[in-house]
């Protein structure tokens, strides 16, 4: 049958009793219990079966854990050791969790409104994690227990249930079983163990009770207690809540008056909870009462309200709390004057009223209208208040209580927020915090501010909210300036600010706490700010930094700490991952970012507007109180000196700015409106502004602020118009010709009369201002010709996440090329490049001859570093877009072939073991030696056209790059010159080239494209060959070889070793991904990764979201570094490169893993030397590996010298019925790459006394070497049993290897940590320092 396991409960660590026994009940229903409660092993089991049982079941039980236990569990092979060590993580018979559950079990109550099953529920719950670890008690005690935890309105059942137990024994089942049964009783009958209401009996007659008095169901209610005793008179046949002594003793002699009350009123009943007040008047009940209506209480001392906006003055404060009728305390927050109109229209101002939020009723004190002089009149029903002859107001006797309806007084102005308002000063204070406020206002900083309360601020909720701290500590700091300084660097910021800043950095003394903040364009630009904070705070203090604390970032390495050693400052550098011992200016940071936010919401301004925003609070956190200071304020602890606080004002409020006499005509206005976005930096006074209109930043100090008022109540129509306002109009505004500097984002210049124009902010400002003419600009000197064509964005790649691996800043065109800053570099590279041409004879000018057609061409720009320069230099080549040749009319044949990377391994490793040379070289446009076979033309290159001949063609008499089959061309060229040397090409690979002299002497040349390496023992025989070849190509020689196809070569030839690596290669596709900060993982591909192409997406919708994500890029970029030097990426490429055409985002998920694991593995080198040059194969398959095909994954290894120099790991062609089968179909692979690698070393002059292929699958050896398994085997395609013959004719040797020492066993699934990394040092991947 099939098991449902949808309402199996994960394992979070809190639940673990409920958990275990569930897991316990779903083991033994899927026949999974024998790993988990068995020690021995069944004998009908092998140990390959019962050890793959042992993972089966661990990964069974690992599906139903969260994350945070699943890390613990993750290593475990074995299931009964697994399960013990939940039980041991979880449920642990130490002392303290047993008291912690007793204390639990002790503290349970019922708590009123709950569901009774629960509270059961809870409490059995309990009781089996103590009986669990070994705490147990009697059936009675638990059973009692049950029922003490239940409330005073279950007395009558608990007493019940006991005197009808059998033999007064109240066992647990019993107590449960009536428990849960009272529940349904009480909910079948309307009632619950909650009570809504407090209800006050009235003694008078009404329908329910006899002409006596007396209550009908008295006799059932003596009926139902017939058998039980009152606890405190003693007596059966009631309970103590009737016994009529104990309400004689409770009432006293008061209850003779009570009663006299009662008979000339009725009673009232209130509702214990808050929102009603429910009045009991006979049989009616009113729900009282509107919000504006007033009860007129003769009892009451003042008049009291709970709704501020009734006050027309008011005054916060604490005026202790108010004693109500109940004896309860209400806290009174205010007092002040309210302003009423009465039913009859007069006016009625009270005095001195309280403000009492906590109070439901708005009540007139009767006694304090008459200290006033009105007079109060009760009649009938009614009540009048009259001052004199005037009729002040009226009221009506309702259920008891004389109300008055009364409205707020519209002609008065009631409480609203002024200049000297808190929310105003929170305002100006850049949202500052309640505490902040409180410290100001106190010291009388803030003028009009008394005392500051602070209502829930929305656009701080927004900024700031945050957890709850876990833990405190008293602030602490040094005692002199400079002694310590913290720093940060904090970003990158997504949205660039208007000076294109992506980064800030902050420095705080600790002992002033004031702090300098700098915005960045790059994190390398750390250092140079530092040192320009380091003179000028050295100058304004007199003293000298001693010590910097930052975290471990590569900011701050290199050249920062060398600075700070020569400069005898002390750097204190924290420890990786560890930000607490940074903790100062990390929470200053994120202080930063929270009141920024603030700020620009509550602006409403565009996020590029940042860095302003930034310097404003900075400039504000200056001037607040510290707690470390003990509410002193930085400036004036740095300065020495009192600060002020009446320049602030509120952040991008409305301002209106002077316009000087130069810059207006007459009829102009005189001023102009802008918003406020800041204070004028160091050494700069006045206001920054921002003019939305004209999108200039400006400062001046001649300026009139709206402070209530924002940037969407500026008139933006005053836009000058440069073409049809005649002379009137200055449209030049004063412009700076330096660029915005990339520290503060500000742009000096010069300063022209009172005011400054800062600079045009670069970033569009489409968001604030919309349809706005732009200033007019100056054309160009040379116009230069543009494509009419609409541009539009990249529709599949966003411009954000995508970028080209190759993106150096070279020109992607002539034009570009021509507007570049390297202007002249580039022409002299296209000349270089031309000349080279001419030298080689590649093409000639004549004219097109009929029925011919001319190719187009382009030129390409790179960048090339130097390896000994630290200069770029600058290449420029010229290409033919050979997109439009025709085939059968421009080109034939276009295949060329390059050296196989397991060539270039297998050499290379036989360089390190025997200490062979290895030179490099590059032949100089490779491609242009080629002789073409076809009669082909080619325009002139652009920009450099004949004069005289603009109308001629190039026709081509040698083969240029772009040709389809120039680079066939090339390599029969090359092949012939290598013949004419006494080169042999090697069969295996013709890209290889082998010359033996005698002896042992040998040089062996790998060709690809453009690129050579040569490898052999004599220096001066590799000479010779470079000689040779200089002259029949334009050949480089680039010396011993460091660098080939992006693979970097590091040798240490006293210990004859050998390092592939493609660190750098790795590090940029990272950082092209945004991956290059990501938390690094251990393993590529994690085994709770099940990809299939259910995942893919399905919607229109989620197919338009993953064509936005580079997945095919990133794939491609992480293949070339398996393909070159990484096998341990074989297996986990190979899978998500199946999904290529239709990805999803849980793909996407497992892409992302592997560049976690690439960033911290970017150092994995593949090694060379660690043995003796033996070729050696591994082959391995997982069975049924692809949920989707079920078709089986087969993996191969092959290592020579100690490293690999071949590997793969692919899908199998056909569905295997079985392992054996499948282990079969991957030996039969690996055999033909074996042979091969066999045939190639060969050929190079190498032999060994055995090939030896190791399979771990003791049946599929059987089956290569035998051939009776004919009835398990005859499905089986015949072209797998090819290696059979292969034995048979001991070509290579098919032997048995434990799975854990099997190498290949990473190319064909993911692997746990340990298991991982024993595969990776079978295959000489070794993790060398940078």
């Amino acid at each position: 049958m099939e098991i449902n396991t949808s309402k199996m409960i994960m394992l979070n660590g809190t639940n673990y009793q409920l958990w275990r026994n569930k897991m316990k009940d779903l083991l033994f229903v899927k026949a999974l219990h024998l790993p988990v409660f068995t020690t021995q092993k069944p004998d009908s089991k092998s140990d390959e079966e019962w050890e793959f049982e042992h993972q089966q079941v661990c990964g069974f039980i690992r599906q139903f854990v969260e994350e945070n236990v699943y890390n613990h569990i993750d290593q475990e092979t074995y299931a009964r050791t697994l399960w013990e060590k939940l039980e041991s993580l979880y449920a642990s018979r130490s002392g303290n969790n047993k008291l912690f559950l007793l204390k639990k079990m002790m503290a349970l109550k019922y708590k009123e409104g709950m569901s009774i099953a629960d509270h059961v529920s809870e409490f059995q719950s309990v009781m089996n994690q103590l009986l669990g670890m070994g705490v147990k008690f009697d059936d009675e005690i638990l059973g009692l227990w049950l029922l003490a935890t239940l409330p005073d309105s279950w007395e009558t059942f608990q007493v019940s249930l006991i005197n009808s137990a059998p033999q007064g024994i109240i066992t647990l089942d019993l107590a449960k079983s009536g428990v849960l049964n009272e529940e349904v009783r009480r909910r079948s009958q309307g009632s619950t163990s909650q009570s809504e209401v407090l209800v006050i009996e009235n003694r008078g007659r009404n329908r329910d009770k006899d002409g006596k008095g007396r209550d009908k169901s008295r006799s059932k209610s003596r009926s139902r207690y017939k058998n039980l005793e009152c606890h405190h008179y003693g007596k059966k046949g009631h309970i103590k809540k009737y016994c009529f002594k104990w309400k004689k003793e409770n009432k006293g002699g008061g209850d003779k008056h009570d009663r006299n009350d009662d008979e000339k009123s009725e009673r009232v009943a209130t509702v214990t909870r808050e929102d009603l007040l429910v009045i009991c008047d006979e049989n009616l009940v009113n729900l009282a009462c509107d919000e504006t209506s007033c009860v007129i209480d003769t009892g009451a001392s003042l008049h009291v309200t709970s709704r501020k906006e009734f006050f027309t003055s008011y005054t916060p404060g604490d005026f202790e709390v108010l004693k109500m009728g109940n004896d309860g305390l209400v806290s009174v927050i205010g007092m002040g004057d309210v302003s009423l109109v009465s039913n009859n229209g007069t006016k009625l101002t009270l005095k001195d009223v309280r403000h009492a939020p906590d109070i439901r009723l708005n009540l007139i004190s009767a006694g304090k209208l008459d200290d006033e002089g009105f007079c109060n009149t009760f009649s009938k029903g009614q009540w009048k208040l009259t001052k004199g002859s005037l009729v002040v107001a009226r009221g009506k006797k309702s259920s008891n209580l004389y109300l008055m309806q009364a409205l707020t007084s519209r002609e008065m102005v009631n409480v609203t927020l002024n200049d000297s308002s808190t929310e105003l000063w929170h305002k100006r204070l850049s949202h500052m915090s309640e505490k902040g406020l409180s410290c100001l206002a106190k010291k009388n900083q803030l003028s009009g501010l008394k005392n500051a309360t602070l209502k829930n601020c929305a656009y701080c909720l927004a900024g700031k909210q945050r957890r709850v701290s876990f833990r405190s500590h008293p602030p602490h700091r040094k005692s002199e300036l400079l002694e310590l300084v913290h720093s940060d660097v904090c970003g990158p910021i997504k949205v660039r600010s208007h000076g294109g800043a992506l980064y800030f950095v902050t420095f705080i003394d600790d002992c002033s706490r004031k702090l300098w903040v700098y915005t960045l364009k790059s994190k390398n630009q750390v250092f140079e700010v530092f040192k320009q904070f380091q003179t000028s705070v050295e100058r304004e203090t007199g003293k000298k930094l001693k010590c910097i604390r930052t975290d471990n970032g590569g900011e701050y390495t290199g050249s920062f700490h060398e600075y700070c050693l020569r400069q005898g400052i002390r750097h204190q550098r924290t420890p990786p991952k560890t930000p607490q011992l940074n903790g100062l200016a990390e929470r200053m940071n994120q202080t930063l970012i929270e009141r920024v936010r603030c700020l620009l919401s509550d602006a409403k301004l565009p996020r590029s507007f940042w860095a302003e925003a930034l310097n404003t609070v900075t400039h504000v956190i200056n001037l607040s109180p510290s707690v470390p200071l003990k509410g002193d304020v930085p400036d004036r602890v740095w300065f020495g000196k009192d600060v002020s606080y009446d320049h602030l004002r509120v952040f991008s409020c409305k301002v209106f700015v002077h316009v000087l006499k130069d810059e207006r005509s007459k009829l102009d206005a005189k001023a102009r409106q802008c918003i406020f976005i800041g204070y004028g930096l160091d050494g700069e006074f006045g206001y920054r502004l921002y003019d939305p209109v004209q999108k200039k930043l400006v400062r001046s100090r001649d300026v009139v602020f709206i402070e209530d008022q924002t940037i969407d109540d500026i008139d933006k129509t005053e836009k000058v118009d440069s073409q049809g306002s005649g002379d009137l109009i200055d449209v030049n505004p004063i412009p700076l010709d330096s660029s915005p500097d990339p520290i503060q984002d500000d742009v000096h210049g010069d300063i022209s009369g009172d005011h400054q124009t800062i600079g045009d902010f670069d970033t569009p400002m489409d968001d604030v201002v919309n349809n706005q003419q732009q200033a007019p600009i100056a054309p160009p000197a040379v116009p230069l010709r543009r494509s009419s064509r609409d541009r539009r964005s990249s529709v599949r790649y966003s411009p954000d996440e995508y970028v080209l691996l190759t993106d150096g800043g070279e020109p992607e065109c002539y034009e570009e090329a021509m507007e570049s800053e390297c202007k002249d570099q580039w022409v002299e590279a296209m000349k270089d490049e031309l000349q080279s041409l001419h030298e080689n004879h590649t093409f000639e000018l004549v004219k097109l001859p009929k029925g011919k057609r001319a190719l187009n061409n382009r030129w390409v720009y790179r960048l090339k570093q130097e390896e000994k320069s630290s200069s770029p230099r600058y290449k420029a080549r010229l290409v033919v877009k050979g997109y439009t040749q025709k085939k059968g009319v421009d080109f034939e044949e276009i295949f060329s072939p390059v050296v196989k990377m397991s060539s270039i391994r297998t050499i290379l490793s036989l360089a390190a073991c025997y200490d062979l040379e290895v030179e490099q070289m590059d032949v100089k446009t490779a491609f242009l030696h080629g002789d073409l076979e076809e009669e082909l033309y080619m325009e002139q290159p652009e920009g450099f056209v004949a004069q005289g001949k603009e109308n001629y063609v190039c026709r081509l008499k040698k083969s240029l790059y772009g040709l389809k089959q120039a680079p066939r061309q090339w390599y029969k060229k090359f092949e012939s010159v290598m013949g004419e040397q006494g080169y042999k090409k090697t069969t295996s690979d013709h890209c290889v080239f082998v010359k033996r002299f005698s002896g042992d002497d040998f040089i062996i040349l790998l060709l690809y494209v453009d690129d050579m390496l040569i490898v052999g023992q004599n220096a001066s025989r590799i000479e010779k060959l470079k000689q040779e070849l200089s002259k029949s190509f334009a050949m480089k020689d680039l010396g011993p070889a460091k660098q080939i196809l992006g693979i970097r070569l590091t040798r240490d030839r006293k210990a004859k070793k050998l390092w592939l690596s493609q660190e750098r290669y790795i590090e940029k596709v990272l950082q092209r991904f945004s991956m290059d900060k990501a938390k690094a993982v251990n393993t590529p591909f994690a085994m709770h990764f099940r990809l299939s192409v259910k995942h893919s997406p399905s919607t229109e919708k989620e197919k338009e979201e993953m064509q936005k994500i580079p997945y095919s890029s990133a794939v491609g970029s992480l293949m070339y570094a398996m393909v070159c030097t990484r096998p341990d990426l074989a297996y986990a490429i190979g899978t998500v490169s199946r999904f290529l055409s239709n990805p999803g985002r849980k793909h996407w998920n497992a892409v992302k893993w592997i560049m976690r694991y690439l960033r911290g593995t970017s150092n994995m080198k593949l090694c060379f030397g660690n043995e003796k040059p033996v070729l050696v194969g591994y082959t391995d398959s997982d069975m049924a590996g692809d949920i989707d095909s079920r078709r089986s994954t087969s993996g191969y290894l092959i290592t020579y010298a100690g490293g690999a120099v071949a590997w793969q790991s692919r899908l199998q062609k056909c569905v295997a019925l079985s392992t054996t089968e499948s282990e079969f179909i991957a030996a039969t692979e690996a055999c033909k790459e074996m042979l091969w690698m066999k045939k190639f070393v060969h050929e190079l002059g190498f032999t060994q006394e055995k090939y030896v292929l190791y399979c771990d699958s003791q049946s599929a050896i059987h089956l290569g070497k035998n051939s009776t398994f004919h009835a398990r085997s005859k499905h089986i395609d015949v072209r797998y049993h090819w290696i059979r013959d292969v034995l048979e004719a001991k070509l290579l040797e098919l032997e048995k290897i434990h799975t854990n020492d099997n190498g290949a066993d990473m190319l064909t699934k993911a692997l746990p940590r340990g298991k991982f990394e024993a595969c990776c040092l079978t295959s000489g991947m070794e993790a060398f320092p940078t």
